[in-house]
């Protein structure tokens, strides 16, 4: 036995210590409860319980130490090296003008468009067609598909565009709203500027305020930007036995002791969509932010044909997790996951999480996606320990003369409020009202 299995199997030992001293100290404190309540004196199990709470503490600050010192990977954290990350504009020499379209003027160039998306290095599954399309069906918004073509016809660049107003957010257009990624792909930036330019007329003939583009690098066209928002990406090895050890100590710690405590972790289709959105409706009315509606997961997810899968965590015969996974190409990305937290110390999220990579290993995929967050925050932190790369994006803007980047997040303090009272409704409230919101934010 080396010396890092060792220091494991000390800290399995002292953990299983812990919980026979919580468990006495548990049945000494009912001891004490029903001798208080017949009268007696309990001064001499009293000091038994405080001694029994020093034993404790020092047992977990033993643990803590214990933890700390093999918390390093055994091995690099990134098994497959830090992740290339594709620019949405290419070097290609344009040849000749560009002819700007919609794509939706034909169904050959539609086929087009989406080959184009699927080719190009940065496309991802929210470019395609049918994500546009989804949206004008779900929520009536207005969008248009724009795609450059060259003197040959040929598909050099495209931007899907959505139209998003309401009394409460106002007016503005997006690529792409409720998605992490979108923004142009164009084959060089004169395309890119061409496309941009079009969607800005687009913008003001309908007065919205701005237009966001989710990049997820710098098209070099000198927009003002955000780049707080950051995703993680994880290169993945052939086997999930090379990923395993390349994980800290700590977390496949967790994910063991959640493999103990769950009933099974299941990825399948639709037939579990009511159970994933009770999770994620309950979590998100937890977290002060509204939901969208069951529709719009059941619709995506027959959209996506293939690409999508749901996954279910159940504990004690119950859902106490879900995901939503997409798969394109070489990636698969989870842009929606939520446990229930008050089952989050059963390590749930974290065997969820296990399950999910090794799902994915096991379809080929080279890169995972662990969706988008805030740096620094607790998010962030738990997509960090999986061995990630933190990837910026870069949110490019077209405002309005004197406006200033639009700020539509959870961290604004005009919205402070609103959080605070959302997380006190009920859930079936949330459920409710909240679609009717989420439609209007990006």
């Amino acid at each position: 036995m080396n010396e890092l299995s060792g220091q494991e199997s000390r800290i399995q030992a002292d953990k299983h210590r812990l919980e026979e001293l919580r468990a006495a100290k548990g049945k000494l404190g009912r001891e004490i409860a029903e001798l208080r309540k017949a009268g007696q004196d309990v001064a001499r199990l009293t000091e038994e319980i405080r001694n029994l709470s020093d034993q404790i503490k020092q047992m977990q600050k033993g643990i803590k130490k214990r933890l700390t010192a093999v918390s390093a990977p055994v091995e690099d954290i990134s098994p497959g090296g830090v992740p290339e990350i594709p620019s949405p504009v290419l070097d290609r020499v344009a040849s000749g003008p560009v002819f700007i379209r919609e794509c939706f003027d034909s169904d050959l160039l539609k086929e087009s468009v989406d080959a184009y998306v699927e080719a190009h290095p940065a496309g991802t599954v929210w470019h395609t067609t049918a994500v546009n399309s989804f949206i004008a069906d779900i929520y009536g918004h207005q969008t248009r598909y724009l795609c450059a073509l060259d003197n040959d016809s040929r598909v050099v660049g495209v931007l899907p565009l959505v139209q998003l107003k309401s009394r409460l957010f106002g007016n503005f257009v997006s690529s792409v709203p409720y998605f992490n990624y979108g923004g142009v792909l164009a084959d060089s930036t004169t395309v890119a500027r061409e496309l941009v330019e079009e969607a800005n007329a687009w913008r003001m003939s309908l007065g919205a305020r701005h237009l966001e583009l989710r990049h997820i690098q710098d098209v070099g066209i000198g927009l003002p930007q955000r780049r707080d928002k950051y995703t993680f990406w994880l290169p993945l090895p052939s086997e999930p036995s090379i990923l395993w050890k390349s994980l800290a100590a700590k977390v496949r710690s967790q994910a063991r002791r959640g493999e103990r405590a769950i009933d099974e972790v299941v990825i399948g289709g639709v037939e579990l969509l009511d159970d994933f959105y009770r999770v994620f409706a309950h979590n998100m009315r937890d977290l002060g932010t509204p939901v969208c509606s069951k529709n719009f997961f059941r619709n995506l997810f027959e959209t996506l044909s293939g690409r999508a899968w749901l996954v279910l965590v159940r504990l004690d015969g119950r859902a106490v997790g879900g995901a939503f996974l997409t798969g394109f190409r070489n990636t698969m990305e989870i842009p929606w996951a939520s446990t229930l937290r008050n089952h989050n110390a059963s390590g749930a999220n974290m065997v969820m999480y296990w399950k999910v990579l090794e799902f994915a290993i096991q379809r080929n995929y080279s890169i995972f996606d662990f969706g988008r967050c805030s740096k620094g925050g607790g998010t962030w932190r738990f997509k960090q320990q999986w061995g990630g790369t933190p990837v910026p994006l870069a949110w490019d803007y077209l405002l309005s003369n004197g406006g200033s980047l639009p700020q539509l997040n959870p961290d604004n303090p005009r919205y402070r409020l609103l959080i605070a009272i959302w997380k006190h409704l009920p859930v079936w409230t949330t459920r409710m009202i909240g679609p009717g919101i989420v439609r209007s934010l990006p």
